[in-house]
């Protein structure tokens, strides 16, 4: 199974974003926002000039396991209204997993849609991999 991944971290001034980069990112990832997309300035203090990345891949379970340990994030059981433009799917709308951390230097989520090596996957096929996936990250 594939992972597609778009995945969004928000820092304050003081703390590297790139400490929350995804593993390998050079290689696997393509940067799809930089700071000027932060939009936590709002907040005071030490996150009013904050930091922002986007990033978004298609990775394999190995890939995807590393990455979600090296981020600290676990799925969450909410519902989305999916993903607009996830890596596999064009400009088009795909159901997306919701992950995110508890890291108190970051602001991290990540939408991800689990692809199955199968094709033509119907809403009970989603939700069996979806409980799936609650069921291993979450």
């Amino acid at each position: 199974m594939q992972f597609s991944i778009i995945y969004s971290v928000d820092v304050p001034d003081d703390v590297d974003v790139t400490e929350f980069a995804p593993p390998s990112v050079e290689e696997l990832w393509d940067q799809t926002e930089d700071d000027d997309q932060y939009e936590y300035g709002y907040l005071e203090g030490r996150w009013e000039n904050g930091l922002h990345r986007k990033w978004c891949a298609i990775l394999d379970r190995e890939q995807f396991d590393e990455f979600v340990d090296r981020c600290g994030l676990f799925a969450e059981d909410v519902e989305t209204m999916g993903s607009l433009g996830a890596p596999g799917f064009g400009f088009g709308w795909a159901p997306a997993i919701s992950f995110r951390s508890d890291d108190p230097d970051a602001i991290q989520s990540a939408y991800v849609t689990p692809l199955p090596e199968r094709h033509g996957c119907d809403e009970r096929d989603w939700e069996r991999v979806r409980g799936a996936v609650l069921a291993v990250y979450g």
